[in-house]
């Protein structure tokens, strides 16, 4: 039936593209692909010559030819609702010509399962990009993250290889490749030691090792069916996987970064973390941060005048400014977040996966709060005020710690210099 296609299309070709031409000339989604009228048709020619060419080849050539042409359309940025469009305006300016020429009636069949193989074969083109980009940001992960030895990060390279081969599986369309969902029963076991057996949390990441079987059965079936028009649910289903895996790592993380912060030193005043804390917390969070491609803020903070403090009504009035002014921070800051107290009345807050403005805005919170409190000793009332420095670093990071760490205590100095009570980044 082809060949009844190939016949009419030669006659009447150039209607149905004349239409194609006008509508994307007064679609701004698509003109905005293409530099002027011109190249638009420009384009339409090579469409035309493309369509021709393969009515009557074979199904494998044409999945062939409209695989590469989703590929390269992935490639230059198009979105593939927006091809779903021009490929759904063609099939109607084919239908209509079909139908205003009396044609025969079987010639409507072939051209819609034409077309339906045109927008399945170039989802299979999209899903092979999406695919292959994923494998990177995998292997991206993997090689930041494989130096360390923590079981939350063992866990995490565990679970990206494993999806890296349901995406491989996903790519060779073999159920057969699928790897077991299970976790080794090795990481279980360091996780159940490294949360002291919390049965709540380990109920709790079978559920998700649960939910993740069940997602990759359902991607499967669409595969099996050679759906490939179903490429955005099941798309969905893969990104639905990728969250489970981010999910399950991050509950693990947070439970192993409680037990690492117990331990640590904390000081005795204020309750936060010491310097001697840096270096373990630091190397662990920079890992995830390089392997996740986020950012990391610092914010060094210092009471201002706080000598004056001590010197007008005493240490003990000093001690409850420093334990007040740690507590505004601790209130302030988000519960993924790390605080120290660096020495005397200087303080270094860490936000995890916050921008420069999430961290401005955060230090805005925290000296306001700060300028807020109302201290009285002995019947005299009295304010302070802190001045901040902030430092926002993305990752691939190209300094350590300590100079990230020097970089935001120059933003506080400039601060300080700069009158005080004050923010600079």
């Amino acid at each position: 039936m082809r060949e009844l296609l190939h016949k009419y299309v030669e006659l009447d070709l150039d209607a149905v593209f004349g239409k194609f031409v006008d509508t994307m000339l007064s679609n701004r989604d698509f003109s905005n692909f293409f530099r002027d009228e011109e190249q638009i048709k420009s384009l339409v020619v090579r469409q035309k010559q493309f369509i021709l060419s393969l009515i009557e080849v074979p199904d494998d050539e044409l999945k062939e030819r409209y695989v590469k042409l989703g590929e390269l359309h992935y490639d230059i940025k198009l979105p593939y609702v927006d091809f779903m469009v021009g490929v759904n305006i063609l099939q109607e300016g084919f239908t209509h010509a079909i139908v205003e020429c009396g044609q025969p009636i079987e010639l409507l069949d072939e051209t819609s399962q034409f077309f339906r193989l045109i927008r399945t074969f170039t989802a299979r083109g999209y899903l092979n990009r999406m695919l292959e980009a994923d494998i990177r940001d995998i292997d991206l992960y993997l090689s930041q993250v494989q130096r360390a030895a923590d079981i939350d990060i063992s866990l995490s390279t565990e679970r990206m290889i494993w999806l890296k081969n349901i995406i491989i599986a996903i790519k060779m369309e073999d159920r057969a490749a699928v790897p077991a969902p299970g976790i080794p029963s090795d990481i279980l076991d360091a996780i159940k030691a490294a949360t002291h057996g919390d049965q709540i949390l380990m109920n709790y990441v079978m559920g998700i090792v649960s939910r993740m079987e069940v997602d990759a059965r359902n991607i499967f079936y669409f595969l099996d069916q050679r759906s490939y028009e179903e490429v955005l649910p099941l798309y969905g289903e893969l990104m639905s996987i990728y969250k489970l895996c981010l999910m399950l790592i991050n509950v693990v993380t947070i439970a192993t970064t409680n037990l690492l912060v117990q331990a640590l030193s904390k000081d005795a005043l204020t309750g936060m973390l010491t310097r001697h804390a840096l270096r373990p917390i630091f190397h662990r969070e920079l890992t995830f941060a390089a392997a996740g491609q986020y950012e990391i803020s610092f914010i060094m903070a210092d009471i201002d005048h706080f000598k004056k403090v001590n010197d007008t009504y005493g240490h003990a009035a000093g001690d409850i400014v420093l334990k007040q002014v740690a507590h505004v921070v601790a209130e302030t800051i988000r519960a993924t977040d790390f605080g120290f107290r660096m020495g005397g009345e200087e303080f270094l807050l860490v936000l995890k996966g916050a921008s420069l403005k999430v961290a401005l805005a955060q230090a805005e919170l925290m000296r306001q709060a700060i300028e807020d409190v109302e201290f009285d000793f002995d019947g005299t009332k009295c304010h302070v005020t802190a001045s901040f420095g902030v430092a926002t670093f993305a990752a691939p990071f190209e300094v350590d710690y300590e100079k990230m760490i020097k970089i935001a205590d120059a933003k506080l100095y400039e601060a300080k210099r700069n009158g005080r009570n004050r923010i600079s980044s």
